[in-house]
């Protein structure tokens, strides 16, 4: 039987809503019908809530209500990780982002929340302090169902494959989003002094502004999983641009680029994350030699002040005694 055959009823009640997104879009390319039952904004909306369930926020629904295309435009502007390699314009910053956060752990729900950010240029914070989100106050705390074990090495590998999370930034004024998440954890690392377990999620990217040698930047999560009574509390900290000490406002060219920019195929089955891991791992290599050749640098003109000194001073005496 062709799929024309078939009454365009039973196709959207019976076939299209078993799909995920990336199947729906691929059965959107097979004929004009196709295409127009797949771009029944419910169905993408539906996804959007089983993927994200923090896009069911009256703030988030807003937002995308202004997209091109409504659920879809933002699904497909969310699901695939952002280029790795951007070039910076020179834009308007948003006077807002809205950032709509989903963590899982073996796939249940654990924390989901939209925090909206002022980002207005004018602002004094914004244009000096180091950009920063805090989705939970100091002592605020997450209640959870992750379990540890006695076994260290068991735990974090644990919480490295079972450990989701999904951190979609919003543009409301350019109609834009972009998931700054790695999906999947690129560190996992006890704190011994705190004896919790830090998670990082990171997305790096390449920038090239045409003027200098390319650097790169690093959109860091931390969550912590804090051991207690061999259940764990969750506290999301946050998320800032690292690699360069971005202000607030060099932040927002940073995720403009990113929200502008091309996106990439994003596996949830463990491929994406452990592209971004080895790519976050290569960021980190990097900065440690920057540090040291800096170290280097530093330790080569203290001995080059300290000989002009010394010659100084032996030449002044010289002078003197004569």
């Amino acid at each position: 039987m062709a799929i024309a055959e078939i009454h365009k009823e039973i196709i959207q009640t019976h076939i299209l809503t078993r799909l995920d997104g990336q199947t729906l879009s691929a059965a959107a390319c097979v004929s004009s019908q196709l295409r127009s039952l797949c771009s029944d904004d419910q169905l993408w909306s539906d996804i959007c809530s089983s993927n994200w369930p923090s896009t069911d926020h009256p703030l988030v629904r807003q937002a995308i209500s202004n997209f091109p295309s409504g659920h879809r435009s933002f699904f497909s502007d969310s699901f695939p990780s952002p280029s790795h390699r951007l070039t910076t314009t020179t834009t308007t910053t948003p006077p807002q982002i809205i950032s709509a956060v989903d963590l899982r752990y073996h796939g249940e729900l654990v924390f989901s929340k939209v925090e909206s950010t002022d980002t207005a240029p004018d602002s004094e914070w914004f244009r000096s302090a180091p950009f920063r989100i805090d989705l939970l106050e100091p002592k605020e705390i997450v209640p959870s169902e992750v379990k540890f074990s006695g076994d260290d090495r068991e735990m974090q590998t644990d919480l490295e494959k079972n450990i989701t999370l999904s951190w979609i930034v919003i543009d409301p004024t350019g109609n834009r989003a972009v998931n700054v998440s790695s999906v999947e954890p690129v560190s996992v690392q006890r704190n011994w002094l705190t004896d919790d377990i830090e998670l990082t999620f990171a997305v790096v990217a390449a920038v090239d502004d045409g003027h200098h040698d390319e650097e790169h930047v690093s959109c860091n999560i931390e969550v912590t999983c804090g051991v207690k009574e061999g259940s764990g509390e969750v506290y999301v900290s946050g998320w800032d641009l690292d690699g360069k000490c971005l202000s607030g406002e060099g932040s927002m060219v940073i995720l403009q680029g990113l929200t502008a920019g091309q996106r990439r195929s994003r596996r949830y089955d463990g491929g994406g994350g452990v592209d971004q891991k080895e790519r976050y791992e290569e960021f980190v290599e990097r900065g440690k030699k920057r540090k040291e050749e800096r170290e280097r640098r530093e330790r080569r003109l203290d001995m080059v002040c300290v000989a002009s000194g010394m010659a100084f001073l032996m030449a002044f005496w010289s002078f003197a005694l004569w």
